[in-house]
């Protein structure tokens, strides 16, 4: 009988719960996602996908790096009154971002005719970055109750495709699909509070101006980060608009959320390994480096099936979606996987630098990279459509994943 170390025995109950409710999370909007182009067409479904890029990407200033610098600290604090002032603190923080982006979003209405033109949909897309106010899954990852944090994701992603069931019923409805995505993570938000609060009891802290600032310059590295990668990809939709018509948008936006679904694991392997990793590193780098390569290799071999699989039935995957632009679509959609093979070099490396708290190589790295990225995507756009979009992103993991090595081979391998 083969005998499982504990490191494994988590690893595989982990990533059974996680993995089950990131795939559930990611696929199930998948399969609703033909219903709301066939409800709203794929020019409505264009300008949703817009909406949800510009306040997807404030709604990263709320989240401030969380994601990373409050796992790292959780997991390695000893006891439950620090992790609850690090919890409130990190709300307060939230609350005070989301107020100040409140201002800039009155301005903006008032200033700019594009966001008058389409008040409604941005007001309601606006509740996504509002939502971050109430997402926990930074804490529940940090105290490790990875169990919970799958049940809060697939209840935020019921919620949403539920809405959008019941609610989308033709083509002026697509102003409602990002409300739907908001509720879900702020019902889930709600209910993730209440169960942190039953297992570390959070008291409220004096709101002190200076402990807003050392929480904004503890996470400001993570969130450079954080934002500069997220525009370096996810906000193609809103340069795309400046050259491609909304249906093209719709066409990207149908292959960016398979190649999200296929590229998930890797973010997947990370929420759930950075925990384990940082607290490994803290002893000995060797012994971290001696469970990432034990526990990898299984992420490895499931995402070359993955793509085994995305290749052969790529035609079948892309009709189940749209009948429009199908030949292009499934163009896209094999050019796409090229990106997939590529990240499976750069996650290990990336979560070991976030486990050594890189995060200032991290930051410079990924700010140059944004940058580039921005430029590539426009100038790609510019001379090949839609297809240059997807050029530039396989681009960009190919230049991540070099500079990630070199910094962990330069940087690290000296200390």
């Amino acid at each position: 009988m083969i005998k499982l170390t504990e490191e494994l025995k988590y690893f595989f109950s982990g990533s059974i719960f996680i993995g089950l409710s990131s795939a559930y999370s990611l696929a199930i909007p998948l399969l609703v996602l033909p219903y709301l182009i066939k409800t709203v067409g794929l020019s409505s479904y264009g300008l949703s996908v817009i909406a949800f890029s510009v306040t997807f990407c404030l709604s990263l200033i709320i989240d401030f790096g969380y994601n990373i610098s409050g796992v790292n600290m959780l997991s390695k604090l000893p006891s439950n009154k620090e992790k609850s002032e690090t919890i409130t603190r990190t709300i307060y923080t939230k609350i005070s971002l989301f107020l100040i982006l409140s201002l800039f979003l009155a301005v903006g209405i008032v200033a700019i005719p594009y966001l008058r033109q389409h008040l409604a949909l941005y007001l309601y897309s606006f509740l996504i970055t509002f939502s971050s106010v109430f997402n926990f899954n930074w804490a529940l990852q940090g105290m490790q109750k990875i169990k919970t944090l799958s049940m809060v994701n697939v209840l935020s992603k019921t919620v949403y495709v539920g809405g959008v069931l019941l609610f989308i019923n033709n083509q002026n409805d697509f102003i409602y699909i990002n409300l739907f995505y908001a509720l879900g993570i702020i019902i889930s938000g709600l209910l993730s509070f209440f169960i942190i609060n039953y297992n570390i009891p959070l008291k409220p802290l004096p709101y002190d101006f200076n402990m807003f600032v050392e929480e904004i310059k503890r996470s400001s590295h993570y969130f450079v980060s954080n934002i500069s990668i997220y525009l370096s990809a996810s906000i193609y939709p809103v340069i795309l608009k400046v050259f491609l018509s909304n249906e093209m948008i719709g066409v990207f936006s149908i292959v960016e959320k398979i190649y999200n679904l296929l590229r998930a694991v890797f973010s997947v392997y990370i929420n759930l390994m950075l925990p384990k990793i940082s607290r490994l590193v803290e002893y000995s780098k060797r012994i971290a480096l001696r469970e990432l390569r034990k526990t990898y290799f299984f992420v490895a071999l499931f995402v070359i099936c993955q793509i085994t699989a995305a290749w052969i039935l790529r035609h079948q995957i892309i009709l189940y979606f749209t009948n429009e632009f199908v030949s292009l679509t499934v163009e896209l959609l094999e050019i796409s996987l090229i990106g997939i093979l590529i990240v499976i070099f750069n996650a290990p490396v990336y979560l070991m630098l976030l486990a050594l708290d890189k995060k200032r190589e991290i930051m410079n790295t990924t700010i140059l990279l944004a940058i580039t990225g921005l430029i590539l995507c426009s100038v790609l756009a510019n001379f090949f459509g839609v297809k240059g979009a997807f050029f530039s992103i396989i681009f960009m993991e190919l230049l991540y994943t070099l500079s990630f090595l070199k910094i962990y081979l330069v940087k690290i391998n000296k200390t």
